[in-house]
């Protein structure tokens, strides 16, 4: 698998400064230098140069997930795939790609619509220690953490990132219908070449924002915890308590960060060390306790 983790976020917002400040004192990230785009804040989780990218712009939501590639030949490799495949191709230029802080970068859509990059040749480490006390994020080799992006061209949409970009499935989790006239909730949890459970979910259902949720891991429960007070006091809307998942066994809770954007925190994540021998999953529950939901009624 040339796929290695989720190096990047891009998010689109009406007021970056904002979002960097809530970054700031809520998560614990830190600002970064800029990498030239004008107008975007990037923020910072771990050594690398940056981990979120927030653009400027007339809408509040996810635009893209950067994905890093193992070298520049599985990068090009994986442009061919995409090209056999009839799908189209955008090759970022030298500007953008330094706007990234990366060598070189694509972008395509999933059949689902979601825009996807694949990176290689990312900028050297610098130091970063997180703020509030947080020791660390459990990124690195692992990348930023996970997310679940909606996609309800379901199959074609998985297919896609098993059959061209290569993850593998961890867990097929199924829930109850909203509603009796509605299907299923499906989420389908897949993992790059890293041993975190999962980088990327796929949800069956849409969402206006373009993304379901983003994931931060931290390094112990009480950072958790602490985590837990700062967005209780500054009034964000938590839609789940703290719990703990059945499939990766994290320990998390959520909340709606500016934007709307949906957010997860938690800590003790499930690794697989050798994905050859793991046997993949099909859980009809998602948590084993805690995670009582509670999702603002709109309209």
């Amino acid at each position: 698998m040339g796929i290695m983790n989720l190096g990047y976020v891009i998010l689109e917002m009406q007021d970056p400064a904002k979002w960097s400040k809530f970054a700031q004192d809520i998560l614990g990230f830190g600002e970064a230098d800029s990498f030239g785009e004008i107008g975007t804040k990037y923020l910072r989780m771990d050594n690398a140069p940056f981990r979120y990218m927030v653009r400027k712009g007339n809408k509040d939501r996810f635009l893209a997930g950067g994905y890093e590639i193992s070298s520049k030949s599985d990068f090009e490799n994986q442009i061919e795939l995409f090209e056999g495949s009839g799908i189209d191709v955008y090759r970022g230029t030298k500007a953008e790609a330094d706007c990234r802080a990366v060598e070189a970068f694509v972008s395509v859509k999933d059949p689902s619509g979601n825009t996807v990059e694949i990176f290689y040749g990312r900028a050297p480490d610098k130091s970063f220690l997180p703020g509030h006390g947080i020791r660390k994020f459990i990124t690195g080799a692992m990348g930023l953490g996970h997310m679940v992006l909606p996609a309800p061209e379901n199959e074609t949409t998985i297919s896609f990132y098993e059959d061209l970009m290569g993850f593998g499935v961890s867990d097929d989790l199924t829930l109850p219908a909203f509603a009796p006239e509605m299907p299923e909730q499906r989420i389908y949890f897949m993992h790059s070449d890293n041993p975190r459970h999962h980088t990327l979910g796929l949800y069956n259902f849409p969402n206006p924002t373009g993304v379901i949720h983003l994931m931060a891991e931290m390094n112990s429960m009480d950072e958790v915890g602490h985590c837990l007070d700062r967005v209780k006091a500054a009034g964000l809307h938590i839609f789940a308590s703290l719990g703990r998942h059945a499939n990766d066994e994290m320990i998390s809770f959520y909340f709606f960060a500016p934007g709307g954007i949906g957010f997860e925190v938690g800590y003790d994540g499930k690794q697989i060390e050798n994905w050859d021998i793991y046997e993949p999953t099909k859980s009809v529950i998602g948590d084993i306790w805690g995670h009582e939901y509670d999702f603002p009624v709109v309209g």
